[in-house]
């Protein structure tokens, strides 16, 4: 075998190695993301969730039963590949299941889940596996362009994304973190670092400060908030900062 053989087939052998090394790296973050019957467009949540697939995560769909009867599925089924969209019906064993996923995303939250989950109705697989995530301490992030208070609202308009301003608070409470459709990308980026959470809700209680992930060192909250005096005692025994960004 002549030296130059030899070279070519150390080169071929570097070259196989090496593929075999990428192929054998860390799994990618796993992202869950769950579609309710919504109203809205999908293409902005759709470039979110594109953005997020090109930072590196892997994101599994699932597919409320109301959302399959409501909803343009089409653009859900041309982005992602078949395998990672699941029925919600397909789900078991909801425990080990949310064990895999370090963010779960509700990209266009409807009012019918969103007033469940406030009032804890978990009757449906969806409405479980967000609930049980929360007790788990998972960041849920819910996106809704229209979840803010309305001060008059006109019945005749209301739509399945009007989310009452009380599920809202209750959400919130229970650790949900709020954005906008547009915050999606940005906002699961920033929750890599589970040491540092933002959150906006005009009442930091000692029911926030619990539901925290144990991890989680710095609360930043960036609205003009209350701090209950028990949230606080709460926030310094755990030895969680409180931080207000201006």
């Amino acid at each position: 075998m002549t030296p130059e053989q030899i070279t070519q087939i150390e080169q071929i052998v570097e070259r196989v190695l090496q593929e075999h090394l990428h192929n054998t790296q860390q799994p990618k973050e796993q992202l869950l993301a769950i579609f309710g019957a919504t109203q809205l467009p999908l293409e902005q949540v759709i470039q979110q969730f594109q953005t997020c697939m090109q930072e590196g995560w892997k994101i599994r769909i699932i597919l409320s039963e109301l959302a399959t009867k409501t909803v343009n599925l089409e653009p859900i089924y041309s982005t992602f590949d078949e395998d990672n969209i699941l029925l919600e019906n397909d789900l078991t064993d909801i425990p080990s299941f949310v064990e895999n996923y370090s963010q779960i995303v509700l990209p266009a939250l409807s009012y019918p889940m969103a007033g469940k989950l406030a009032l804890k109705l978990v009757d449906t697989p969806c409405t479980y596996l967000v609930y049980h995530a929360l007790c788990c301490g998972k960041r849920v992030i819910a996106a809704s362009d229209v979840s803010s208070p309305r001060k008059y609202v006109d019945k005749k308009s209301l739509t399945l994304d009007q989310i009452e301003p009380a599920h809202v608070n209750a959400l919130t409470e229970f650790g949900v973190k709020w954005v906008t459709v547009d915050q999606i990308a940005i906002t699961v980026r920033e929750g890599n670092s589970p040491n540092r959470v933002s959150i906006e809700t005009p009442i930091i209680s000692a029911n926030v400060i619990a539901n925290l992930a144990s991890d989680v060192q710095e609360l930043v909250y960036t609205k003009p908030s209350i701090i209950t005096p028990l949230a606080r005692e709460q926030a310094q025994k755990r030895g969680i900062k409180l931080t207000h960004k201006l």
